[in-house]
């Protein structure tokens, strides 16, 4: 029998709800099995793999034990006109704790194919499915059955920190997840804090450094400029996602 905690246990700030919620869940089920075809760089053949990944109904369940703590979310959606007059589809995750609220958007790809309808259910479900990952803080990177939708990297790069050796080699993925450094950030996830950072700095650019010197601080950066390169985990991108939405949510 779980011992019923005190009001004065209780998370009283998103930012505590969601690090109470992250220490108990830190992933989804892989449930759903994704075919895809690369090629091998030393033979040159297609080599044909399958693999488990997070559906969308995984990554519900997994954040359920959320509204325990008090924490709910919306998804909506929101257009944007870029360069060139194109309209480009933006997810709207939002937590909800009090009175307080976390806003993040991400943008769909943009969609080119013959079934336009088709593609553009796949691309929600895959967007969405990213977004509240990222929101809540879960593992999610591995969940790519949007192949259609993508391209599969020429080849696989590795991340490190900030170099502080001259000729310092990139590490591989496994070796951060080794090395404790935090989960690598996904593409999507990036350039949603990326696009809030612009924001940021467009509409308070008095605020921008503000935001970085705490970055810095939290995660020992020494540099004295950073740029999109130095957000390389789940949590660097989660931490300026709150420190951005405690200025202005609706960025």
């Amino acid at each position: 029998m779980t011992a019923k905690k005190s009001t004065t246990d209780s998370p009283q700030t998103l930012s505590e709800a969601l690090a109470i919620f992250q220490s108990q869940v830190k992933s989804a089920d892989r449930t759903g099995t994704a075919k895809e075809t690369r090629r091998d760089k030393r033979t040159n053949k297609s080599v044909s793999t399958e693999r488990k990944y997070s559906t969308l109904e995984d990554v519900l369940k997994a954040i359920q034990p959320a509204a325990e703590l008090g924490i709910s979310h919306t998804q909506t959606f929101d257009y944007l006109i870029v360069e060139g007059g194109t309209v480009l589809t933006i997810c709207v995750t939002t937590l909800y704790f009090k009175e307080q609220k976390l806003e993040s958007k991400l943008p769909l790809k943009e969609l080119k194919g013959y079934n336009i309808m088709h593609d553009l259910g796949i691309a929600i479900t895959y967007t969405r499915r990213y977004a509240l990952g990222a929101a809540y803080g879960i593992g999610s990177e591995e969940d790519d059955d949007a192949m259609s939708l993508t391209q599969p990297p020429a080849d696989k790069s590795g991340i490190t920190r900030t170099p502080t050796k001259p000729n310092e080699q990139p590490e591989p993925v496994e070796s951060i997840k080794d090395k404790n450094y935090g989960t690598p950030i996904s593409p999507n996830a990036l350039s949603a804090v990326v696009f809030k950072m612009k924001n940021l700095t467009e509409q308070f650019p008095d605020k921008k450094d503000t935001v970085i010197n705490k970055f810095k601080k939290q995660f020992g950066i020494k540099a004295e400029k950073i740029g999109p390169a130095d957000i390389r985990t789940a949590e660097q991108g989660q931490f300026l996602t709150i420190a951005i939405n405690e200025i202005d949510s609706s960025l």
